[in-house]
């Protein structure tokens, strides 16, 4: 009698478990301001400041000012619009990249082109794209561009080209590589020697990303460089993954992979942990240049939410994080289970789906489940997402799909 009774007792814990793992969707609270597309799909690249947005598709590129129309602008540089990967917009350049073509930068009503063949970047397979201002990231304001065999910056009017079998990571910060003062190497770190960093980071780099005094870059190889002033650190992961979206806040590190979300919160400063609590921290090995702290690198990896659909589009706006997955087929290992114990059941179907999680610091902090308001159908947006862009007072969101570019308000 007591063994079925505790048994019943058990099975009610983790029903109830389960259930709380599994939120239920908010209803939204942005709507289309159109049940029609204002931009024909596929949206292949997004981007904006403020109130201009430009987008890209087949037809070519378009921008939008405020409540201005959309006009479609000539770009010379660009012979496919396939090949077009990423955007950028800062001060009112526009930065386009394309896998083959280059970047092609418009200022001041002109349009002009950096290839290799004549010095600036390493190829012309331009994956990635981001601005350093002067309050963010590095000292000075960069031009980060990311491709396949390296990375180009852009500071101060010149162009600088690093690769790995040449100037790299630790060339960035302008240091030597080699840490003075005490030591203090935390676990699953080591401390890298002069030229060891080519080692330790790969092209191709896939996301880019700016925040509080520190710049990281993620490759298609499981690996992060993390970049500030005085150092450099290397992380690289043991789940096998490929980042395709990073965005930085003061003590975390937000990362789209394409097996899902990321949540690399700074150890002693970023509290709690993410939904599912009860799933492992992430296994990795980290490699420190240009100096012997490892404290301000010490990020504590997991994964948020049952989702192992490939993040496609990550905005963080004030307390809440944009998600937009896509899914490309298949099912993958559910991350508690160890690989010596799967089976059927061990596998999770990913979604596809727009999520606004809702204040998300805050459940993380309390160890609880995110709640998170869901855009798709129910919201009149046709087709799977490609990318996001969300206005700095978070009243209008633009989400790029299959089928085309869809303007949200609150």
């Amino acid at each position: 009698m007591w063994r079925s009774v505790f048994s019943y007792s058990i099975t009610l814990t983790l029903f109830l478990a389960l259930l709380a793992g599994c939120a239920t969707p908010l209803s939204p609270t942005y709507m289309t301001s159109s049940k029609e597309r204002v931009l024909d799909g596929p949206v292949l690249a997004l981007a904006g400041e403020g109130d201009l947005v430009v987008a890209v598709n087949h037809d070519g590129l378009f921008i939008k000012n405020g409540d201005g129309p959309w006009v479609n602008m000539e770009v010379p540089g660009i012979r496919k619009w396939s090949s077009v990967t990423c955007l950028a917009v800062d001060k009112g350049v526009i930065y386009l990249g394309s896998d083959g073509e280059g970047l092609n930068i418009f200022s001041e009503g002109t349009w002009e082109v950096k290839v290799s063949r004549y010095g600036g970047l390493p190829d012309d397979g331009v994956l990635s794209l981001a601005v350093d201002g002067s309050e963010d990231g590095l000292p000075g304001s960069t031009l980060w561009v990311g491709t396949r065999e390296g990375i180009a910056a852009y500071r101060e009017g010149k162009w600088v080209v690093y690769k790995p079998d040449g100037d790299w990571l630790v060339a960035m910060t302008g240091k030597s590589g080699s840490g003075v003062g005490k030591v203090y190497v935390g676990p699953g770190f080591k401390l890298g020697r002069k030229g060891e960093d080519s080692d330790r980071f790969h092209p191709p780099v896939s996301a880019i990303s700016v925040g509080p005094d520190r710049v990281v870059f993620g490759n298609r190889n499981s690996g992060l460089a993390v970049l500030s002033e005085s150092a450099v650190v290397t992380l690289k992961f043991g789940e096998e993954q490929k980042f395709t979206h990073l965005t930085i806040d003061a003590n975390v590190i937000w990362a789209g992979t394409d097996a899902g979300l990321l949540w690399g919160g700074l150890k002693g400063y970023a509290e709690g942990k993410p939904w599912p609590i009860y799933w492992p921290y992430l296994g990795w090995s980290g490699t420190l240049f240009g100096s012997r702290d490892t404290r301000d690198f010490e990020y504590r990896w997991k994964y948020v939410g049952y989702n192992t659909a490939s993040v496609v589009g990550l905005e963080k706006s004030g307390f809440d994080l944009w998600v937009a997955h896509r899914s490309k087929g298949g099912v993958k290992q559910n991350f508690s289970q160890s690989k010596h114990d799967i089976t059927e059941d061990s596998y999770i179907d990913p979604i596809t789906d727009i999520r606004r999680f809702v204040n998300i610091d805050e459940y993380i902090v309390q160890k609880q489940t995110a709640q998170y308001e869901s855009y798709g159908l129910k919201t009149d947006i046709g087709g799977e997402p490609n990318a996001l862009y969300v206005a700095p007072d978070s009243r209008k969101v633009w989400i790029g799909t299959t089928k085309g570019l869809w303007e949200l308000e609150q």
